[in-house]
């Protein structure tokens, strides 16, 4: 019988030492955090472009600042007043740009 219990207990600790293994590997969200953000599309106003960057504004009113270069991929030419669609990455760079709608500037 004394073996018994040794052997129930063995396992429980067992069990309880496993699974707060597990729990201890998983990442620690606090409440209300998102998931790491990836790649977002941006749909605005183009407001101008300063070199290798376009400032677009967004209907919220927001302003982006989108770093493009040769890796960007350009559907189109764009001017300062064009609506634009673009997908950009977390850091800010934009991945591609294309017209919105049949917006003013555009050459296809």
């Amino acid at each position: 019988m004394k073996g018994l219990l040794v052997l129930v207990g063995f396992a429980a600790i067992l069990s309880v030492g496993t699974a707060l293994l597990t729990y201890a590997a998983e990442p620690m969200a606090t409440p209300g955090e998102m998931a790491p953000p990836g790649p977002r599309i941006i749909t605005g106003n183009l407001l101008k472009i300063d070199g290798e960057f376009y400032v677009v504004k967004e209907v919220s009113g927001k302003e982006v600042r989108l770093h493009v270069d040769k890796s960007s991929k350009l559907e189109g030419t764009f001017q300062a007043g064009d609506k634009i669609e673009a997908e950009a990455s977390a850091q800010g760079h934009a991945l591609s740009i294309k017209p919105l709608g049949g917006a003013p500037g555009m050459t296809r």
